[in-house]
């Protein structure tokens, strides 16, 4: 039986991922200051919708790139140039702005709708590795990409090319959205589902309502008041003084107090609760919270809104449930 050949996988794969280094570092410092300005103003000057355009590897790219401007709160959407031969072609205007990534300009799918696209006199504007190729001449903002060679050995698959075209896309989304001001909030409204949606989840969509929180007369005793907190179950009570929360008592307050031999039936809670107590704003960030908690050894906080009124309770308990961390 002839024995299989040896071969280094490592070493094959280092040297395509430093091909793909040395290629992104050859766009970052040869591209046009002034052609990735007009891509983004041409953009940013659409009236209509950002429509990407695109087929095989390079159409890949260009899907991903138009979910991630889509996702930064850009709208847009993805057409195969095959299926648009073939109808979808009517979805596009010329209100619309057409986006097309294809390294070598002359792409035949894509090439053969020119005249339709021209007639329809939709905008284009396109990423190609060729600026005298049909696609770039018929743009009019264009993107050269100037690359050596691909990372295979046989310089024949999309591999550099497609990962530079990924990040001059992802450059141009970045920088589109952030002249128009995207927020933390607005990309958060853009990924509820997930880890990353998770993150954006805010105190008062998981928090205990005020409602169910047990409010204690700040002139009953320690043992009555442990009562009334124990029955809530929440290892907290917020207490009372002529209709006003004054002051928290905790389970960690009442271990405090049979340390220090505190009379628990006749002392008043009023004079043993924790005035001075820390909260939370409804609108900030569980994901944030989480963090206040862990670096201050304290697993439940008071919740109140913008007017400084009480509106609830955060527990760890509620975020390790809501599976946030």
């Amino acid at each position: 039986m002839k024995k299989p050949k040896k071969i280094n996988f490592f070493a094959i794969g280092k040297k395509v991922i430093s091909n793909e280094i040395d290629a992104l570092q050859e766009v970052s410092s040869g591209i046009s200051k002034n052609e990735f300005n007009n891509v983004c103003n041409f953009l940013l000057e659409t009236k209509g919708n950002l429509i990407f355009l695109g087929i095989g590897k390079s159409g890949k790219v260009s899907e991903k790139i138009s979910a991630t401007l889509s996702s930064l709160g850009k709208p847009s959407f993805y057409i195969n140039a095959a299926e648009a031969s073939h109808g979808d072609l009517g979805a596009i205007t010329k209100k619309d702005s057409l986006i097309i990534f294809s390294y070598s300009g002359e792409t035949e799918e894509l090439v053969d709708l020119l005249p339709n696209l021209k007639q329809k006199k939709v905008n284009i504007c396109s990423v190609t590795g060729n600026k005298k190729s049909s696609i770039a001449l018929s743009s009019k903002a264009h993107i050269s990409l100037n690359l050596k060679k691909e990372a295979d050995m046989l310089n024949l698959a999309p591999t550099s090319s497609t990962t530079a075209m990924m990040m001059i896309g992802d450059a141009i989304s970045v920088a589109i959205t952030n002249y128009e001001g995207l927020k933390r909030s607005d990309f958060g409204a853009n990924h509820p589902g997930g880890s990353l949606g998770k993150s954006f989840i805010k105190v008062r969509e998981i928090m205990i309502k005020e409602k169910d929180l047990p409010f204690i007369d700040g002139n009953i005793s320690i043992i009555d008041a442990m009562e009334k907190i124990s029955k809530k179950g929440f290892g907290l009570g917020l207490i009372k003084i002529k209709g006003i929360v004054k002051g928290i008592f905790t389970d960690g307050d009442l271990r405090r107090m049979i340390n220090n031999r505190i009379d628990l039936t006749s002392t008043p809670i009023k004079e043993v609760m924790t005035k001075n107590f820390k909260f939370v704003k409804d609108v900030d960030l569980v994901l944030d919270v989480s963090r206040i908690m862990e670096d201050q050894k304290i697993y439940s906080l008071i919740v109140k809104n913008s007017n400084k009124k009480i509106t609830g309770l955060i527990r760890m308990h509620e975020i390790l449930s809501a599976k946030i961390i």
